[in-house]
């Protein structure tokens, strides 16, 4: 297992590197190349843990993957999938989601050591708080879980500056169904921030039901606090696909080189 491990891991850097290539080419070159470079195919993983509710949005990640492929050039796979984190494809997708509304039971030490292995090794984890509710009991054992995660890394407030911001759209608030906080927060490792976390039910306000309409009010809110939200959902699947490549234009001689490969027949 361990090394089937690794192996998904080393398959996971490949992608990302093709991912990063992918969308540079999109914001530098425009929507021909992304095309011409290939499928992205991406999909959503939801993050299945035992007790409290983990698909408290049922609709929302599907509803953020229609999002993405009408607004970007990103193919998707429009159904997210559910999985465990002892699931051995869990390193096969660079992006996953964990969300809920009421408290959940620890992880075993087993799974965090798999889940801070996938973080290292390049994945993404986007963590949302779908109670809308301050201080609720799904807040507390997300803390409880990231403080076992990284014991000595505590989570911090993500700065406006930080790349996904500007990752497709350009933003300069954080919003949600509900604005309980005004920031995001997350753990970065080496540089790299592969933990985010959002209290302000993101989901709750990407979620729309296929008669489109939405399935959840907007709290002291309206039509254009759901659209932040969905642009802030799609400027992180974005930050996680791309990471800071904005912040490592050094290496545009070689990156567009590979384009060239990529479009040659």
């Amino acid at each position: 297992m361990h090394c089937y491990r690794h192996l998904s891991c080393f398959k996971l850097k490949g992608m990302r590197k093709y991912l990063f290539i992918a969308a540079l080419a999109f914001f530098l070159l425009g929507e021909s190349a992304f095309v011409s470079a290939g499928d992205s195919n991406l999909t959503l993983p939801r993050i299945v843990y035992e007790g409290g509710n983990d698909n408290a949005r049922p609709e929302g990640l599907r509803s953020l993957l229609a999002q993405i492929a009408r607004r970007t050039s990103v193919e998707v796979n429009r159904e997210p999938i559910s999985l465990k984190l002892s699931d051995p494809n869990l390193f096969k997708y660079p992006f996953i989601y964990l969300g809920g509304d009421k408290a959940f039971e620890p992880f075993p030490e087993s799974d965090l050591n798999v889940l801070r292995e996938y973080l290292s090794y390049g994945g993404f984890l986007f963590i949302d708080d779908n109670s809308a509710d301050a201080d609720s009991e799904f807040d507390r054992s997300v803390r409880r879980m990231v403080a076992r995660l990284f014991p000595q890394m505590p989570m911090r407030n993500i700065s406006r500056d930080h790349s996904v911001f500007r990752s497709f759209y350009l933003l300069n608030t954080v919003s949600g169904r509900a604005i309980i906080n005004s920031y995001l927060e997350g753990i970065s490792l080496k540089g790299r921030t592969v933990l985010m976390y959002s209290v302000n039910d993101q989901a709750g306000a990407w979620s729309r039901n296929k008669l489109g309409d939405w399935n959840f009010d907007m709290v002291a809110g309206g039509y254009r606090q759901r659209q932040l939200s969905i642009r802030l959902g799609i400027n992180i699947i974005l930050y996680a696909l791309t990471l800071d490549y904005k912040k490592d234009m050094v290496h545009l001689p070689i990156i567009l080189e590979r384009l060239r490969r990529y479009q040659s027949p």
